[in-house]
């Protein structure tokens, strides 16, 4: 937030005295933390996956209805609609040089990743290793490689230049929720409903450890933007985050006032699935989205500090499948139960 100008004391040479300082401007004011900015609405049906473009600019979302939207972060004017998909769309990511986008079939009848144009819609490829959904899809930060995992329990890895398999990784035995690259581009980690995370190199699948640290499965990994720590959220209702070199844990994040939600259910959220947590870009806060004491109909959207584990604030939502953080760290997108898909402020 930028504070108003304080007022201009102008100085009249040769008068007897000062004219009056213009008054002070007010600050802009700042929306409270989860305040909705704006709504999306060009899905047709519920959206599974969103995420911000590097430069900011637009947000790409997919879903139910088998399409692949982007649209403009300021205004929420429809760009561009790819219509590749044979079923749902699971997963999307941006290219880091914001031209091309990533999207993973999450249906019976699309087990496909696809890399397209945002500037032209123009399809560039599409990789058909996979044998089952796909329900998540990473980018390396170079841009030349693109990482996907899925029900059929791979992760695996392709050179976009040339569509190319370089390997699959077999490491796990349930299916893989998620996957991401170091900062460095060096390891991925990937997360599963086997209960571990894996860290393993991205150029030849060796694994580096095993994550055990979760009782039940895991829904979701985040790699801090220094690359040092991971963070994982899991059905056993807990977000850990813990030492990317060697495994150890630095805190364990159970929920927001659990105890006062227990009593009063309107002021407190209660542990539950996490199923995304998303590191802001200055690597200050970490936040998370997961069921709610009300059941599927609700959602919650957490945030804390990503180095003492403290909470900041919780918001109550709709349903949410997806969250990303603008690059400003002022905002997070969320894929909500409907059709629909929000901004939030996150000042």
């Amino acid at each position: 937030m930028t504070k108003g100008l304080v007022g201009l004391i102008l100085s009249m040479s040769g008068l007897s005295c000062a004219a009056p300082s213009p008054p002070a401007q007010s600050p802009t004011p700042t929306p409270p933390l989860g305040k909705t900015l704006l709504t999306y609405s060009g899905h047709s049906s519920k959206v599974f996956a969103v995420a911000w473009s590097p430069n900011g600019q637009r947000i790409v979302s997919g879903g139910a209805d088998r399409t692949v939207q982007t649209w403009d972060a300021s205004t929420g004017r429809n760009v561009f609609t790819y219509h590749g998909h044979a079923d749902a769309v699971g997963a999307v990511a941006w290219s880091p040089d914001n031209k091309r986008v990533a999207s993973a079939g999450a249906g019976p009848h699309d087990h496909t990743v696809r890399i397209w144009n945002d500037m032209t819609g123009d399809h560039v490829v599409t990789f058909h290793g996979h044998t089952d959904e796909v329900h998540t899809v990473a980018w390396s930060p170079d841009g030349t490689r693109v990482s996907s995992g899925g029900n059929d329990t791979t992760v695996q890895v392709w050179e976009v230049a040339t569509a190319n398999l370089l390997f699959p990784y077999h490491g796990h035995t349930a299916h893989v929720t998620s996957v991401a690259w170091s900062p460095d581009g060096k390891r991925i980690a990937s997360g599963s409903l086997d209960k571990t995370v894996q860290v393993w190199d991205a150029a030849t699948g060796k694994v580096f450890y095993t994550y055990r640290g979760h009782s039940a499965g895991v829904m979701t990994v985040g790699w801090s933007p220094d690359g040092k720590r991971i963070a994982s959220g899991s059905q056993d209702k807990t977000a850990q985050v813990w030492d990317a070199a060697t495994g150890e844990v630095f805190y364990t994040y159970r929920g927001y006032n659990v105890e006062l939600a227990r009593v009063s259910p309107d002021r407190g959220v209660l542990p539950s699935t996490i199923y995304i947590v998303a590191w802001s870009h200055n690597g200050k806060r970490i936040a998370a989205v997961g069921d709610e004491y009300c059941g599927d109909e609700c959602g919650t959207m957490v945030f804390w500090d990503a180095t003492s584990g403290h909470n900041i604030s919780f918001y109550l939502d709709q349903q949410v499948f997806a969250l990303a953080w603008s690059p400003d760290d002022t905002r997070v997108v969320t894929a909500v139960g409907s059709s629909s898909v929000e901004i939030h402020s996150a000042r």
